[in-house]
């Protein structure tokens, strides 16, 4: 039997703006096994941004748990003492729709970056640097600049950089959306080169198409809440709720 890395248990996101009050995320369970691929998907607005950064208190929820690998790390408050959360974000790798790159520093330098703090000698990180670029399909623009590369190049030069620290678990949030269509691809068949490595990943994508194919559990939000969580194959080609087939029709038939 798989066990849960990420068991989020009745997680409330509220914000407030202004003089009123906004519930992003509204009492949301879920439960993702080691090695799962697990897609989130649903209108703009609808949460999913802000509950994938939850995972990793990048977004401190108002109420609920937040087990990760079998500790936990928040129940109605942070559990954690400032230096343990740090190590624990070093096991949980992130991917926003923004690449974060740093522009005065070449490729190789700016996935070298993540192993400032690393135990690892100069000729050993120089290595690992190497493996990770091939791995990414980059190796031989280790020397360019942020700025020589396309967007679809930036957004892997982000996973290379975010896979330095092996981290247990990667949280992709929208990781494609920011890209021209035809450099689209080129980072999906990276992150399905993850997922048959056996990573944990939840991936927040509008690509229903990645969804449907590598993910083994999708769950699709609206106004904050999860309406429906199944396989692809029931969520997709056998929606029960309206929101879900509503939702569907419209991004399946543009």
């Amino acid at each position: 039997m798989s066990k849960a890395m990420i068991q989020l248990d009745h997680i409330d996101v509220t914000f407030q703006q202004k003089k009123r009050q906004i519930q992003a995320v509204k009492d949301v369970t879920i439960h993702i096994n080691e090695g799962d691929i697990y897609g989130i998907v649903g209108y703009s607005g609808a949460g999913k941004s802000t509950l994938v950064r939850v995972i990793n208190l990048l977004q401190v929820p108002s109420a609920g748990t937040i087990t990760v690998d079998g500790d936990v790390i928040y129940q109605d408050q942070v559990t954690l003492k400032p230096a343990t959360l740090r190590e624990k974000r070093r096991d949980i790798g992130m991917i926003f729709q923004h690449f974060n790159l740093m522009a005065q520093m070449t490729v190789a330098e700016n996935v070298a970056f993540a192993l400032k703090h690393s135990k690892l000698n100069k000729e050993q990180k120089n290595e690992k640097v190497a493996k990770l670029l091939d791995l990414v399909g980059l190796s031989d623009r280790a020397e360019n600049y942020p700025a020589q590369l396309s967007g679809g190049q930036k957004q892997r030069v982000a996973i290379a950089r975010a896979l330095a620290m092996k981290p247990d678990i990667m949280l992709f949030d929208e990781p494609t959306s920011a890209l021209d269509p035809e450099m689209v691809g080129d980072v999906l068949e990276v992150m399905k080169e993850l997922a048959k490595d056996g990573m944990t990943m939840v991936v927040v994508t509008h690509e229903m198409g990645f969804a449907k194919e590598v993910a083994d559990r999708v769950v699709f939000m609206a106004d904050g809440h999860v309406m429906e969580e199944g396989t692809p194959e029931e969520v997709f080609d056998n929606p029960q709720n309206e929101r879900t087939k509503a939702f569907l029709d419209k991004v399946i038939n543009v």
